[in-house]
């Protein structure tokens, strides 16, 4: 039976999770990670060439499984932050499971500096994913700008991400509203007053 293309980046996303569980990131060779996929060297290649390829189709996967079952983007502003907070919200769900795996990759890849370098056009295209399902500028000036922000909030927030042991993450959820409403705030005068949430923020 033929893969779909949706069955292949399940599979290969777990065959990747669990090569970087047995050998960690710095030790996911391409060899070995067509051993776990049950792919030959050429197949892979044919899908997935590199490392930085791969963390590419990782990011893809997670902005896909974000958005699943989000509704039309709203035309109230303060729906449209909920929106945003939420497809942002349920990428750290997305996430969590395989948060041991995502932790070394981020370890590792930080002394990776040409990983990061490839890493950076898949980044703002996933932000600007974001920012699109959620009805904020993604594209142009505007909309370049605006996934530069998300990113910043994602990888601040990230760092609670990685400690949190509340229920339901609720720490990691007060993080990222704190840090989704400041970015709005600070990026008002540039983008339009209207992108600022109305609502105040919830006290911690």
């Amino acid at each position: 039976m033929i893969d779909t293309p949706n069955d292949l980046t399940e599979r290969l996303t777990h065959a990747m999770l669990a090569c970087v569980r047995d050998h960690g990131w710095r030790g996911l060779t391409m060899e070995r990670f067509a051993t776990a996929a049950d792919l030959t060297p050429a197949e892979l290649y044919a899908v997935c060439p590199g490392r930085t390829e791969l963390l590419n189709m990782f990011a893809r996967h997670i902005d896909l499984a974000s958005v699943a079952g989000i509704g039309p983007v709203p035309d109230d502003p303060d729906a449209r932050f909920d929106q945003l907070l939420d497809i942002m919200m349920m990428r750290f769900e997305a996430l969590q499971p395989h948060r041991d795996s995502v932790a070394v990759i981020i370890q590792d890849v930080m002394r990776e500096p040409e990983t990061l370098l490839g890493l950076l056009p898949q980044s703002q295209r996933s932000f600007a994913f974001v920012a699109k399902m959620s009805g904020f500028p993604h594209d142009g000036v505007r909309g370049k700008v605006f996934a530069k922000a998300l990113s910043a909030v994602w990888l601040s927030t990230q760092r609670v991400w990685l400690r949190d042991e509340s229920a339901e993450l609720t720490e990691t959820m007060h993080a990222l509203d704190r840090n989704l409403r400041r970015a709005l705030e600070t990026l008002a005068p540039f983008l339009g007053r209207e992108l600022a949430p109305l609502k105040p923020a919830e006290e911690d």
